[in-house]
């Protein structure tokens, strides 16, 4: 039977949220935050903090990692 690969069809791309070099702190206050609702902390204000802490992101790329549906389901 022939083996047919199909690696290169898994995702090997990791969350842009997920893997930001930010420090301990910074992720504590972030992963606190993305625990609230967007009422509480409004997607749009986190992404001003973490542009203010020097790491721009996209409102779909926050969006989709706060809902738990990017690559790495948190």
């Amino acid at each position: 039977m022939l083996k047919v690969d199909l690696s290169e069809f898994y995702s090997t791309k990791k969350c842009a949220i997920g893997s930001l070099p930010l420090s301990e702190e910074q992720w504590a206050k972030i992963n606190t935050v993305l625990k609230m609702s967007n009422k509480e902390v409004q997607t749009a204000t986190i992404m001003e903090v973490l542009d203010k802490w020097g790491f721009p992101v996209k409102r779909t790329t926050l969006s989709e990692h706060r809902r738990g549906l990017c690559c790495c389901g948190k």
